[in-house]
């Protein structure tokens, strides 16, 4: 001790509580047990796993991020009211496991949600939107689309697929597709 008084460095954008899980994780790996387990339907649990989502996109911590979208999955209820805010969070935080469900609900109930109140949302966003309407399409064409199989197979799959060949299992679903095709190239080139 110098003497000096101790620096102070804001951390925003961020609860102490929400940074306290990130420094819990960084230092132990330690997923919180409130999201290992079944997350509580209530909305704060729900709250805090998006801000823990966003701090751990924000600082690159790619385990935490995961465990979080795979705890959200596995106990989401996702219903008409809430599809929109969840394909929109998904999409912006690069969450393709998250993405993947709420556009799967999306695609059974596509009309009466586009007739809704929320689809405002969507319209704010055209890419998704876009994206929405070639799976709306692919979903009713018989012949399943122009996409290779790779599209057909689920995000879970794909990160299954680089995690075995140690690559970066992180990303949008298109970018898993992209890196699986890329390794797959690498291969045969040998």
């Amino acid at each position: 001790d110098d003497g000096s008084p101790p620096v102070v460095v804001p951390i925003e954008g961020t609860t102490p509580k929400i940074f306290r899980t990130i420094l819990r994780y960084v230092y132990g790996e330690e997923v919180p047990p409130e999201i290992m387990g079944t997350i509580a339907a209530d909305t704060e649990t729900v709250h805090e796993c998006k801000h823990i989502i966003d701090a751990a996109d924000r600082y690159g911590i790619v385990g935490l991020k995961l465990a979080t979208e795979a705890a959200l999955v596995e106990s989401m209820m996702i219903t008409s009211k809430n599809v929109v805010d969840w394909l929109v969070f998904a999409d912006s935080k690069t969450c393709p496991l998250l993405k993947e469900q709420a556009t799967a609900y999306f695609l059974t109930r596509s009309r009466d949600i586009l007739e809704s109140e929320s689809s405002k949302h969507l319209r704010e966003s055209p890419e998704l939107l876009t994206e929405l309407m070639i799976q709306i399409s692919t979903a009713s064409s018989s012949d399943g689309g122009r996409f290779g199989v790779e599209r057909i197979a689920s995000v879970d799959e794909l990160r299954k697929q680089l995690d075995e060949k140690g690559l970066d299992i992180d990303g949008s679903k298109e970018m898993l597709i992209s890196r699986l095709r890329e390794s797959n190239k690498g291969g045969r080139d040998d």
